[in-house]
């Protein structure tokens, strides 16, 4: 089986921390499109060599159980385990539904290893499984598979952040980021478009059990005559070079209704729907992937688990706050494809903007109820203090903060949909730099300074803040910051301003290098490295 580079990465560095931390349950995140189901066929083949039990295979939709079962090589044989697919095989290496074994767990041979695939929906009833089985077989380990490490909650939560009862992970064992697979070549790039009709949910309620729009209520704000008639004439429009399209609607009769205003233009679109009979839904998927189709018309069945790399336009009819909703649609599009440039997507809601970039959406920690308020520590006298505060009340220290990133800062004329930024193993983030804006300010002790501001595509914020201390009242600070001045300087040779004023007319006529990218520590706003 011939892996990607980063796919051969993120499998030994899984394995290694596996076998490291004996009760780590580890998470492998590698976006949407970047094959994860070869992942877990070479993670079978090699656990397989030396597993003691059962290499069990878990996932929750059919779709997924034949893709994983279809990358394992020949040589394996392959048991599969789904009530869909007619089949009910207990093999050393077996692809489950989890719905479809989740009640045999006591009558399951020894099992050595459990992969949950889609982990993001290992939720009800998979923590209970794998106790099952460990009644058995105690020694079982566990590794999963997802490109959304966080569950579907408007909080966000991170899977290794749930509550205890429904916690099964400890934490990110491995992960390759999209800005990453973007900058190789290995996924393709999405191209935003903002289309003049916006559907509108302003009088829509937040379902407080989903932390989405109430499901009922959005359908019937954005399925009217008056809305689909001109959203379906510009989607025509949009994607009229288009080859491949997925709509995404908001609900089961917004998708008829959205597909019956596509044919009215004489447009070939075809909706496909949970209730969708079995032999017809694979007659449109198989149009569709084969290029027979041009407008597939969905709401959240193929979300997961549906592979059509010739899709090149995604339209967004559905309005959501998930994070996990969002990143899974837009993963639709990005797998590569012969011929295939870019996929182009065009957002109606405000989903996009509210979202911001989908490389920079992250799991959060749970929403503390005790009231306790977070602190920090001050960098120069140790106090602890409370961390909002500027400015330290014990010695007066002023405290930097990394700008706050949400989709408001992002320039909605754009529609960024991807940042570009790269993590590194290291744990810092590299961003793409489109620019230097600089200004002079005054330190807390009354000293100028000039401060440099790497800005990023598409963003209203600097992503890094470097101050220049030419003048600070500390000869050391000078001595260094006289350095790092010189060094980046675009002329060697160049000498150093003797005002801050001075500085600032230097810098935007060009005096210093721009780097092509620069890199800064969670949290931090200061530069550790530049890329040239």
């Amino acid at each position: 089986m011939k892996l990607r580079p980063y796919q051969r990465r993120l499998i030994d560095v899984a394995l290694k921390h596996l076998f490291d931390y004996p009760l780590a349950v580890p998470l492998i995140v590698a976006p949407t499109a970047s094959g994860k189901s070869v992942i877990v066929a070479e993670l079978c083949v090699e656990l397989g060599k030396t597993a003691s039990g059962m290499v069990l295979v878990l996932t929750h939709r059919r779709e997924l159980v034949e893709q994983n079962a279809a990358k394992l090589p020949e040589h394996i044989q392959v048991g599969v385990y789904s009530a869909g697919l007619g089949k009910k095989e207990l093999r050393r290496v077996t692809v489950a539904g989890f719905q479809s074994i989740r009640k045999q767990a006591a009558k399951l041979p020894k099992v050595a290893y459990i992969l949950i695939d889609e982990a993001h929906f290992a939720l009800t009833g998979y923590k209970e499984f794998i106790d099952a089985v460990k009644d058995k077989s105690p020694e079982v380990r566990v590794i999963g598979l997802t490109a959304t490490p966080y569950d579907g909650s408007a909080n966000r939560t991170a899977l290794h952040l749930l509550p205890a009862d429904k916690r099964i992970f400890t934490g990110v064992g491995a992960e390759v980021t999209m800005g990453e697979l973007l900058r190789d070549g290995y996924l393709c790039p999405l191209v935003p478009y903002g289309p003049d009709n916006k559907l509108d949910t302003s009088g829509v309620e937040v379902d407080n059990r989903t932390g989405d729009f109430a499901a009922g209520q959005l359908q019937r704000a954005v399925d009217t005559d008056e809305i689909n008639a001109p959203v379906a004439r510009e989607i025509a429009g949009i994607f009229a070079n288009r080859n491949a399209v997925m709509v995404f609607c908001a609900g089961v009769d917004h998708a008829n209704h959205i597909r019956d205003a596509l044919v009215a233009l004489g447009e070939e679109a075809e909706v496909v729907l949970g209730d969708t009979p079995a032999a017809e839904r694979e007659r449109r998927l198989i149009a569709f992937k084969t290029g027979k189709l041009k407008y597939i018309v969905a709401c959240e069945v193929l979300l997961v688990g549906f592979d059509a790399p010739i899709c090149d336009g995604i339209a967004n009819l559905r309005p959501s706050k998930s994070a996990l909703i969002w990143v899974q649609l837009c993963g639709r599009g990005m797998r590569l494809y012969d011929g295939k440039i870019n996929c182009l997507m065009a957002d109606f809601t405000d989903t996009s903007v509210e979202m911001g970039p989908l490389d920079e959406i992250e799991g959060n920690a749970p929403k503390l109820k005790t009231g306790e308020a977070p602190t920090k520590v001050c960098e120069e006298c140790y106090s602890i203090l409370l961390a909002g505060l500027k400015f330290c009340p014990v010695c007066g220290f002023e405290f930097e903060f990394a700008p706050r990133v949400d989709g408001r800062q992002f320039d909605a004329t754009t529609g960024l949909l991807i940042s570009g930024v790269v993590k590194n193993e290291d744990g810092t983030k590299t961003y793409p730099v489109s620019s230097v804006d600089y200004e002079v300010r005054t330190t807390t002790k009354g000293d100028p300074a000039l401060v440099a501001k790497y800005m990023s595509p598409g963003r209203a914020s600097a992503v890094a803040t470097d101050w220049y201390n030419l003048w600070h009242h500390s000869a050391g600070v000078v001595r260094r910051d006289i350095e790092r001045w010189l060094r980046r300087q675009k002329n060697p040779g160049g000498s150093v301003p003797l005002t801050a004023q001075e500085a600032l007319a230097r810098a935007e006529m060009g005096a210093l290098k721009v780097p092509k990218s620069v890199t800064v520590k969670p949290g931090s706003p200061f530069p550790v490295r530049f890329g040239v």
